[in-house]
């Protein structure tokens, strides 16, 4: 009787790309090789991965200032303190993020996260790299407090003295680069948190008035950056809209 055939062997697993080696210099090119440090390889493992999983999308905002300039100038000549305008903004993300909670929460595959509490995550760079330090439970501390609570994380951030429960978590990021001169920009979500607040700086527009003339006005420019999973467009837009009331209406803030 004929023998049945032998199965075919499976085929060998397929080898591990090896990583690809550093672009060659250029014949006479001059340059100096920088070591990662282990923050910057986290922070850039985690970059693309949250870069090519997370479905980013970009909703942009305009801020007038003016109201909150006056009361920050007053507040800290009265407290003999110096709070910034970071600090303001910490506070009315997180007020914004208690009225549209889905703004603060994470996605896994068999729910969403929604957190009780607004724990903020600040962008800090350090001369090893990104860090992004938590102000716990901002939505029910002071300006004052979160002022204070800033000062400390971001010393102690470029020390390299944060302890890892310190920037390990949180569950929303602001990243504001407006000291440094830039207009908008957009970032690259913190996963597992669904959004991330980019905020640009202040700067002077001239604007039409109902009488027919002109006037100045302080503005600035935000950019909410959303895991569409978690937060559809009209949500984003709910959270810019409270951002930008409790920032035209700085009371709010302080109350």
């Amino acid at each position: 009787a004929a023998q049945a055939a032998a199965p075919p062997a499976a085929a060998p697993p397929a080898a591990a790309k090896p990583a690809k080696p550093a672009a060659a210099p250029l014949p006479g090119q001059s340059y100096v090789d920088i070591p990662h440090s282990n923050i910057r390889k986290v922070t850039a493992k985690n970059m693309v991965q949250n870069k090519n999983s997370n479905p980013h999308y970009y909703v942009t905002m305009e801020i007038g200032m003016d109201e909150l300039i006056a009361i920050r100038k007053k507040a800290n000549e009265l407290l003999g303190a110096k709070i910034s305008v970071n600090d303001y903004i910490i506070k009315a993300a997180a007020l914004s993020l208690k009225e549209v909670p889905m703004c603060n929460s994470s996605w896994t595959d068999e729910y969403i996260r929604q957190y009780s509490a607004a724990d903020v995550s600040v962008a800090v760079n350090t001369d090893k790299g990104l860090l992004t330090p938590i102000v716990f439970g901002a939505d029910s501390k002071s300006v004052a407090q979160i002022s204070s609570d800033m000062k400390q994380l971001a010393g102690k951030a470029k020390e390299n003295k944060l302890k890892p429960e310190e920037f390990l978590g949180g569950t929303f990021t602001i990243s504001n680069l407006g000291s440094m001169g830039v207009k908008q920009f957009t970032a690259i979500i913190n996963a597992p948190q669904a959004c991330i607040l980019a905020v640009g700086g202040t700067e002077i527009k001239v604007v039409p008035t109902d009488g027919g003339g002109f006037e100045t006005k302080s503005v600035m420019l935000v950019s909410l950056s959303s895991d569409h999973r978690v937060v559809d467009g009209m949500l984003a837009a709910q959270f810019l809209q409270s951002f930008k009331r409790h920032m035209e209406n700085p009371l709010l803030l302080l109350l």
